[in-house]
């Protein structure tokens, strides 16, 4: 149960449980909803389609990952876990989800998106994010979203084919709603646990309207005034997953989102770029490029966004946090410690019993060597 600590998190609350409602109606007139997990995959080429886009940010529960435990081998990643025992309930935005696009990323979202036919009736399109940064991976990536959209007409996920101008329309709202929470983020006055709910906001609402609300709600509630800046990078950090940004929260810290559920996803002083093509490739293209994560090769590109953001934000720290059993961010962790020009904590996190008391002591022993710098 998902209990909200602010106005602001109670209109963000409101707003899920409302588009949730018309999702219902969607499926109900025949849209399909689509879900997707990684950042890479275009939502906009999905709204083309005319379905309903979803960034499936897995509900974060030890009761989920108990259930997900049974399906797959215990050194599994609990994202993965917790993914495939929410599905098995069925409930809530779970149980909504028509088509998956399974975007392989790691062996363990790769064994995610094998298991997941037998758990949903869900069907699920295989994509593969090549991890190579090069122009034959990142056309190789396009070419597989244009056949992801074939399928889709072929297969019966959409009444009628792609059309540039719904993506369009989708895309241009929510780079402005994102816009808008790129500015939040960065500018110290919303509390990193609000800041979280936006975002999760973000994934799942349909964007038109969004800017407006987000600016309403950022207007009237602008009021922290941290002590220190802290970024604030790594894995996707679902709603209920707010251990660690209370932890921070609760030091009077403002924290930078920097991860892939955050500000990756969204524009952020002009390191994200928007097309003016709206066909499925061009689309493609710009999600390929945009992606700045350790699992890249090579990952230059996510050691400049990390180190131009704490650059322009003043942070005092960096936080890195990874989930347990994932070693895409954690074999980092002696680069990281080199390159960035602050102090860097890899945290590794799971959702078991006692994970808020060991997170408090690692963040609060960090903390304390950021004040004798």
């Amino acid at each position: 149960m998902i209990h909200p600590e602010s106005r602001l998190q109670e209109a963000c609350l409101e707003l899920m449980a409302e588009e949730l409602e018309h999702m219902r109606e969607f499926r109900n007139n025949g849209g399909k909803v689509l879900g997707y997990l990684c950042q890479a995959f275009p939502p906009a080429v999905a709204a083309g389609l005319g379905m309903w886009p979803v960034r499936v940010l897995p509900e974060a529960s030890t009761e989920l990952e108990d259930l997900g435990s049974r399906l797959v081998r215990p050194d599994i990643c609990p994202l993965v876990k917790v993914l495939l025992g929410g599905v098995s309930t069925g409930a809530g935005l779970f149980g909504m989800v028509d088509v998956w696009i399974g975007l392989a990323t790691c062996d363990q979202t790769r064994r995610c998106f094998s298991i997941l036919p037998g758990v949903t009736g869900a069907a699920v399109h295989h994509i593969q994010l090549p991890a190579t940064r090069s122009m034959a991976s990142e056309e190789y990536y396009c070419r597989q979203i244009g056949d992801f959209c074939s399928d889709a007409v072929q297969e019966g996920h959409t009444d009628g084919n792609y059309d540039p101008e719904r993506a369009a329309e989708y895309s241009k709202h929510r780079y402005h709603a994102g816009e808008v929470l790129a500015r939040a983020a960065l500018s110290g006055g919303i509390t990193p646990l609000d800041m979280h709910w936006m975002f999760s906001v973000y994934h799942m609402a349909r964007p038109e309207g969004l800017s407006v609300f987000f600016s309403s709600l950022i207007e009237s509630d602008a009021q922290y005034s941290p002590g220190i800046t802290i970024s604030l990078a790594g894995s996707s950090i679902p709603l209920e997953d707010v251990t660690l940004l209370r932890i921070l929260q609760d030091a009077g810290a403002d924290v930078i989102p920097l991860h892939c559920s955050a500000l990756q996803s969204v524009p952020f002083n002009g390191l994200n770029e928007m097309t003016d093509l709206f066909d499925p490739q061009s689309l493609a293209a710009v999600a390929f490029r945009s992606v700045r994560c350790a699992r890249s090769r090579p990952n230059e590109d996510m050691f400049t966004y990390l180190e131009d953001a704490i650059r322009r934000t003043s942070s005092k720290g960096l936080v890195v946090k990874t989930m347990k059993f994932c070693d895409l961010w954690f074999t980092e962790r002696v680069r990281l410690r080199e390159r960035i020009n602050v102090p860097v904590l890899v945290l590794d996190t799971s959702y078991g019993t006692g994970e808020a008391e060991r997170q408090a002591n690692r963040l609060e022993a960090f903390l304390e060597t950021l004040e004798h710098i």
